[in-house]
């Protein structure tokens, strides 16, 4: 815990000294309580919603952070005051105690982009740039803000030579560019880590091994696979009220509370991302045997006098030396009843467990909701229209900008394997034990997936 707690010190004292550069200009003059429109997609971890934001984002009527929000929870909150091994959950009660609302505010604002993305090199701002990409690399490698001179000189060099010679700015080639020079200063650094496709990034570094565990032992502030920062313009203060932030974390669904607390005078409108539960279990436990989405390292938990010693979790901890410390994606509730059985079971948990705090704070706060079954995104052109033009009907945005989205053709984010339709049918044997379990059956039913339909489960 104090290494956790030092590091994050170093970051956020980094962070601000690049920051206070931009105090005064008109947005950072402003802050979350001026937002007036919020939509946010909650789901459980590996059930499109990476997708979804990467459309949405792309409507000239919203504005978003560049990735998710949990890195910058994770750097606003006093990890002394609360036990952040418990689960992603924080009471209400301490809510007050534990985040720097402050903190929070200026680290949002000063990530949040419009659409557009500045393709013509010469017309990026350079000097901006390169400050946001120290300000996103400082949470990908923490360690490597103790040389803030060398850091600056290695982003500023190739953002300068890649600019020498590209007229247009593609922001995948840049970044093989820049991870170049940044491994020859500092080795721990793996473009592997990044999402960018394994093979890209093979061929331009073949002496580069492909890596298993976390790209830091002690802990991650944001969890791989890293995004990628392309130049984009900022919102104006104006857009604060008159556009729609858009915010996707898994964690949301189970800070909810803390989101309320982030946006007091806005309209908060969900969308509850649904996707059946043996594609998304299949996804999470690829996800768990991948070289990312390490979220928890568990150690300082376990050394402290808890009763569990170690994660023992069957077909992942007996695999890999990290695996006995190392938890993925999020951490619900009541994950100790699980640290000893199948990784199969963990990731039901956990696909059961996002579900319910979604479903049972809907229930609660009675907020404007909007559900949105995955498949139907995927499931073809026509399908996919007919949601993207009610979902934009749900956030309040004019059908017309459907335009705007590249609904022909879907990127790939941050997926572990190419997209494939019915992956989890290799794992159908093992899937179908806990698809058959009464807790996980009856979730299913209540978003609308039958077990007598698992042929259109996609």
């Amino acid at each position: 815990m104090s290494d956790l707690i030092r590091t994050i010190g170093t970051v956020n004292r980094f962070r601000a000294d690049i920051l206070a550069k931009y105090a005064e200009t008109p947005l950072l003059q402003h802050s979350l309580s001026d937002i007036k429109r919020v939509v946010i997609i909650n789901s459980s971890s590996r059930s499109g919603s990476s997708l979804l934001y990467s459309l949405l984002s792309k409507l000239p009527q919203v504005y978003a952070l560049t990735g998710e929000a949990a890195p910058f929870y994770k750097l606003n909150s006093d990890h002394h005051r609360f036990d952040p091994y418990a689960s992603d959950k924080i009471a209400d009660g301490l809510l007050d105690e534990v985040v720097d609302y402050a903190g929070l505010s200026r680290d949002f604002l000063s990530d949040l982009f419009l659409a557009e993305t500045e393709t013509v090199t010469s017309r990026i701002d350079a000097g901006r740039y390169i400050d946001d990409l120290q300000l996103r690399l400082s949470l990908q490698w923490p360690d490597i803000v103790n040389d803030a001179s060398m850091l600056r000189e290695c982003v500023t060099g190739a953002f300068q030579e890649y600019a020498e010679r590209n007229r247009t700015f593609a922001v995948e080639e840049f970044y093989l560019h820049l991870l170049e020079r940044l491994a020859s200063v500092w080795p721990q650094i793996n473009p592997f880590y990044y999402d960018i496709s394994t093979d890209r990034v093979a061929l331009r570094f073949p002496y580069t091994e492909l890596p298993a565990g976390p790209p830091d032992s002690r802990f991650t502030v944001e969890e791989p696979p890293f995004i990628l920062l392309p130049p984009r313009r900022r919102p104006s203060p104006n857009d604060l009220a008159g556009k729609i932030l858009l915010l996707k974390s898994t964690v949301d669904c189970y800070r909810m509370n803390l989101v309320e607390r982030l946006f007091p005078a806005a309209d908060i409108r969900i969308i509850h991302l649904q996707r059946n539960p043996a594609a998304t279990i299949n996804g999470i436990y690829d996800g768990w045997l991948h070289r990312g989405f390490f979220s928890h390292n568990l150690q300082p938990h376990f050394d402290s006098g808890s009763d569990i010693k170690e994660l023992r979790i069957k077909g992942y901890s007996e695999l890999y030396p990290f695996g006995r410390d190392w938890w993925n994606f999020d951490l619900p509730e009541g994950w100790q009843a699980v640290a000893d059985r199948e990784l199969v079971d963990v990731c039901a948990f956990q696909w059961r467990s996002a579900n319910t705090e979604i479903l049972r704070y809907l229930e609660v706060n009675r907020r404007s909701s909007c559900a949105v079954h995955f498949e139907d995104i995927i499931r073809g052109a026509e399908s996919r229209l007919s949601e993207f033009e009610r979902l934009l009907d749900f956030m309040g945005v004019p059908p017309e900008q459907c335009a705007a989205l590249p609904l022909n053709a879907l990127p790939v984010v941050q997926s572990t394997l190419p997209p494939q339709l019915y992956r989890w049918k290799r794992r159908e044997d093992m899937i179908g034990r806990v698809l058959d379990a009464p807790h996980i059956r009856e979730m299913a039913e209540m978003l609308g997936y039958r077990s007598d339909s698992r042929e259109g489960w996609l």
